[in-house]
């Protein structure tokens, strides 16, 4: 295993079985820069990708989000055909690699035209596990594969000859194989470009809706500034809407897993009272009891913030505790001991999501909201409010605003898989303080998941805060 470094800088290893970015390699990039990134290490839980501009920051973070998307009709590979490389691989921790490969070949099509080879494959352990070979559709005969003209002689590009070409079954070889096995082996991609626009096959597109509102003619944009105001607006509230759901999914399921039925509360009571019978010298220990009740009359109000649990009140059960008479008193304890149990089960099983929920509240509530602030509710979802408690909508937020908590929102709710984020200048509509926090605080909000960063950045904010997360691209000799 290869060491990765922590949030404190100190080396830790990484597990073999993480499918998240440990390197990336390009060669011919722009037919002018190879890339070794990092040169001597792995990329840690947030990387930093710095260098001059023009160098192919911004156009690695595109390649290898459309090399890892795996949505057989979002243009991904298209856009690899297109790009100007030799070469782009990308190795996960766990021993997956995923490569493209163009070649120019000096033959030509029947249509006349020089024809690009994409080669894709999926490997590991040096073994061809997908590969597919992949034109333009209209560069393809009808059976999906082109035609070329080798040695004066008609070749038909076909799965046999590929097998033959590569060594490996027919059964590896193909579009809907390789996009098969993409799915399966490469992280979630997501990708913040420069424009301020998530990208991923994860995401609805808002300017579906958009389009959708332009030909009902409900609220037509007039100019191009509306448009993407309202394109960022609807993608926040989809992003909203998209965390809420999946908060509320995970209460249901902890709130089940933590759920003790009546009948198997009473089998504790039998049990219990059965107990104190065959053992009538033991006697219950009330001060640990009334401590227990008053935990779970704190935790109770702490949960229903977010409306996980109803806030209840223990003073009566407290009071049993005290009667004069010994003999209710012990009845009392006996009673309560697997009704406590049967609270602190549900509870315990609800505070997972809760620390979820609280340390995203709380990190948009105190490091990047101002004058407004974010609450959560079962019933309800996410809700903005200013601190007049003027309940706001997604446009009533600066952009700056805007972008974070798209973001946050699905750093959120893909914390159930492993995925990457490719962010690209992350300061911009940023101001310098939010620059400062803004790694720290999607590692908080993050940790203890298969969630990984890797941003390209100028920010010396960004760069001076975490030197240690810095990937200085440095071009070999092409």
């Amino acid at each position: 295993m290869s060491d990765i470094l922590t949030e404190h800088g100190k080396p830790q290893k990484r597990p073999q079985s993480s499918p998240l970015i440990a390197s990336i390699s390009v060669k011919g990039l722009f037919g002018l820069y190879n890339y070794s990134l990092p040169a001597d290490s792995v990329f840690s839980s947030a990387t930093i990708l710095y260098g001059d501009n023009g160098v192919g920051k911004s156009t690695i973070l595109r390649l290898v989000f459309h090399l890892l998307s795996p949505g057989g009709d979002k243009g991904h590979r298209h856009a690899l055909y297109e790009a100007s490389f030799d070469e782009l691989k990308v190795n996960l921790a766990n021993g997956v690699t995923f490569k493209a490969t163009q070649l120019l070949p000096k033959t030509k099509s029947l249509l006349g035209r020089d024809i690009k080879r994409l080669t894709l494959t999926i490997e590991k352990q040096d073994s061809i596990l997908s590969l597919w070979e992949f034109i333009p559709r209209n560069l393809r005969n009808d059976a999906g594969y082109y035609i070329e003209i080798d040695k004066n002689e008609v070749v038909r590009q076909t799965k046999k000859s590929i097998s033959e070409k590569y060594k490996i079954t027919t059964d590896h070889i193909g579009e809907a194989h390789y996009l098969a096995n993409l799915s399966h082996y490469a992280p979630n991609i997501f990708i913040l470009n420069a424009d301020r626009r998530l990208d991923s096959d994860a995401v609805a597109d808002p300017g579906d809706e958009i389009e959708l509102r332009r030909i009902m003619r409900l609220d037509e944009p007039r100019r191009l500034h509306d448009v993407v105001s309202r394109s960022r607006q609807i993608a926040l509230t989809q992003a909203l809407s998209s965390a809420s759901k999946w908060i509320s999914r995970k209460a249901i399921y902890s709130a089940n897993r933590g759920s003790e039925n009546v009948h198997s509360v009473y089998i504790n009571v039998i049990k219990q009272l059965t107990s104190s019978i065959a053992n009538p010298t033991d006697e219950p220990n009330y001060e640990i009891l009334y401590q227990q009740l008053s935990e779970i009359e704190t935790r109770t109000q702490e949960l229903a913030r977010y409306e996980l649990a109803t806030p209840l009140s223990t003073s009566d059960l407290k009071k049993s505790l005290n009667a004069r008479a010994k003999q209710k008193k012990r009845l009392a304890a006996e009673l309560l001991v697997p009704y406590i149990e049967s609270l602190r089960s549900r509870l315990q099983a609800l505070d997972a999501i809760y620390q979820i929920i609280e340390k995203f509240v709380t990190t948009i509530n105190k490091n990047y909201l101002k004058d407004k602030y974010i609450t959560y509710k079962v019933s309800q979802g996410f809700s903005i409010y200013n601190t007049a408690n003027v309940p706001l909508e997604a446009r009533h937020l600066s952009s700056g605003e805007q972008q974070l908590m798209l973001l946050f929102c699905y750093v959120l709710s893909g914390r159930d898989k492993p995925c990457v984020f490719m962010i690209d200048e992350p300061e911009i509509s940023l101001n310098v303080k939010w620059q400062r926090q803004l790694v720290q605080s999607l590692l908080d909000i993050t940790d203890g998941t298969n969630v990984q960063f890797v941003f390209a950045s100028h920010s010396m904010e960004l760069l001076a805060q975490h030197r240690d997360r810095v990937v200085t691209m440095t071009s070999t000799a092409q």
